[in-house]
Parts: structure tokens; sequence; C-alpha cells
């Protein structure tokens, strides 16, 4: 019998946002299905766009899979599959799910849009996404959603964006300030931006955070996203 990788521990402090439960699946049965690889039971956005594979019930048995490379890493979150032969679990880690809430959310304050990004600026959203996330950025994340950045002289420093999307949300990620342009304003600066675009075209924004994270988690609550559950993830390397 296949191994079980362990399931997903939701620790409910705000409204559930079902579909949320299993995020990455959501994404790839609706707004970007146009993304989504299928390998039996399994979906998954295609090496170069993100690393994270999907299936829609825990536990489930995948059989033989030919659609990995032996050596690749990826990532199923919150609803993981049974480990299929050849895989090794190389960590699992929680990941705390937030929700917005515009009854929390302050005022914000009048500034400069920031601008958004494209295909020439891929270098660097590669280069400063790899000091922060540098397995989860890739050279096709960006075809997922708006990405937006605060640009200096010296090259960018600071972007976010919008990664999965769903039927009535849209998540926001890769935030990510250059250390040497920190304590400036700009990741909640661009929080702000990306979250009143999401509002505007009617859906909810969300985003994931490390559960160790807790400067990150009080920023995102200062701008009005309230902890909805905790989701466990997985890192799985294909033998």
């Amino acid at each position: 019998m296949a191994a079980r990788l362990p399931s997903s521990n939701f620790h409910t402090k705000a409204p559930m946002h079902g579909t949320l439960a299993n995020p990455m699946w959501s994404s790839l049965t609706t707004s970007h299905a146009g993304f989504a690889h299928a390998c039996g039971p399994l979906l998954r956005f295609a090496p170069d766009v993100a690393p994270f594979c999907a299936v829609e019930h825990a536990g489930a048995d995948l059989g033989a899979l030919d659609c990995m490379h032996r050596g690749e890493i990826v990532y199923f979150l919150g609803v993981a599959p049974a480990l299929a032969a050849g895989w090794k679990l190389e960590s699992a880690f929680q990941v705390l799910q937030m929700v917005y809430d515009a009854r929390r959310a302050p005022g914000a304050p009048c500034q400069t849009p920031a601008v958004a990004l494209g295909e020439a600026d891929i270098g660097a959203m590669l280069d400063l996404t790899a000091l922060a996330y540098p397995e989860f950025f890739r050279p096709r994340t960006a075809a997922l959603g708006h990405y937006i950045g605060v640009h200096t002289p010296h090259g960018l420093a600071a972007m976010a964006g919008q990664r999965l999307a769903s039927t009535g949300y849209r998540e926001i990620s890769a935030v990510v300030t250059h250390p040497a342009h920190r304590g400036m304003g700009h990741a909640a600066h661009l929080i702000r931006q990306l979250s009143g675009m999401i509002l505007a075209e009617g859906r909810t924004p969300y985003l994931h955070v490390s559960a160790s994270n807790k400067r990150a988690w009080a920023l995102y609550e200062n701008l009005g996203f309230v902890p909805t559950r905790e989701l466990h993830s997985v890192k799985i390397r294909i033998a």
C-alpha cells in the first residue's frame, strides 16, 4: 500500500471560504484551467509556470505516472495524494491562508500607482524573487495574472502580483522587497493596489504566508487580511 502524506491541518479563524481549502485544484479547474496539465487524477502547472500539483481528494491513489521528470521538485498545498512510487517526501510545513475583509482594511493613503511589470521585466523579477522564493517564481509565472513593481535607478526594488485564481477569488503572491529598500512601505503599497484591482473585478483577494513568518502575518492583518486556515504543504522530489 502506498504511503500517505500528512493531511491538511485546518485551523479556522474566519469564515472558511470552502473552495480555498484546495486552492491549487480550484485554480486549475476554473480560472486557470487553460494552464492545467492532466496526468491521471493529478493536475499540475507546467514546470516553467509554477511547481504546484493538485488532486481533488486527499489520499488519492495516483498509480503509475509518466508526467514527472526525475529530479523534479513539486509541491502540494492543502490536499495531497498518497505518496506515489519513486517519490521522496523532502519536507512538510504549514502555510497560513488569509482572506481579505474590507471591514478590517484601513483607509489607503494616496500614493503614485506602482507600474505594471511585463515581459521585459522577467529577468529582474526572477532575480528579485530568488532572494525570497527561489523555487516558486518561474519564467512564466507572471502569465497567471497582473504583476506590479517599484523601480529605482538601480533596478527593481519591490514587486507583487496575482498567482492563483478561481471563481470569486484571486491570490496575491510574490510579495518581495529588495533588502536595500525595506522599511519604505513598498510591500503595503503594492498589496493595497493589487487588492483594489482584484476587488474591482468582483473577486476577493487572498494570500498565503508561512505560518512561522509572524512579521509578514502582522503586515497582512494590518492591511485587512484575516487568518482563515492553516494548510499543510509538502515538498516532493521525483526519484
